[in-house]
C-alpha cells in the first residue's frame, strides 16, 4: 500500500530541482570544469582544488548560510535604538488604533527600553550558562 504525499510535501520537493547546481573546479586557463561528487569524495584534500558551487549565478560561489551567532553583551545604546523604535510602533498604534491618551502611548514607548535591555542582558546570560556547560572557554555569568 503507497502512501500519496501531500501537496504541501511535494511542492517542497519540487524545490530542491528548482536550483540548478554543480560542484566546479578551474582548470589551468581559468575555465569551469565540472567535478562528481564521487570524485571529490576520492581525492584526499591536499590533491584537489576547492570546489565552487556554480548556478544561475554564473558561477559565483554560493553564499554561506548566515546562522545566528552568539548574543552581544547587552549595552543601553542598542537597547535605546530597538526599544525606541518598537516604542515608537507601539505608540503610534495606541493613538492611531485605539484612540488612547498620548500621555500613556508615551509611558508605554519608553518603558520598551528598559524592557529591551532586560530582554539582551537574559539572552546573553543564559548564552554564557550554556557555554559553561559546554566546556567552552567563555567566561560564566555574573551573581547579581
Amino acid at each position: 500500500m503507497s502512501v500519496m504525499a501531500t501537496k504541501k510535501q511535494r511542492s517542497r520537493r519540487a524545490k530542491t530541482f528548482r536550483h540548478d547546481y554543480a560542484l566546479v573546479q578551474y582548470d589551468e586557463e581559468g575555465n569551469e570544469v565540472e567535478v562528481s561528487a564521487s570524485e571529490l569524495r576520492g581525492s584526499s584534500p591536499e590533491e584537489k582544488e576547492q570546489p565552487k558551487a556554480a548556478g544561475k549565478d554564473g558561477g559565483k560561489a554560493a553564499a554561506k548560510p548566515a546562522g545566528r551567532g552568539a548574543p552581544q553583551p547587552p549595552s543601553w545604546e542598542r537597547a535605546l535604538k530597538r526599544g525606541g523604535l518598537t516604542g515608537l510602533g507601539l505608540a503610534l498604534l495606541i493613538v492611531l488604533l485605539v484612540h488612547g491618551p498620548i500621555i500613556l502611548a508615551v509611558i508605554y514607548g519608553v518603558l520598551f527600553i528598559p524592557l529591551t535591555y532586560w530582554m539582551d542582558k537574559l539572552a546573553y546570560r543564559w548564552y554564557e550558562k550554556r557555554q559553561a556547560a559546554a566546556g567552552s572557554p567563555a567566561k560564566p555569568a555574573k551573581k547579581r
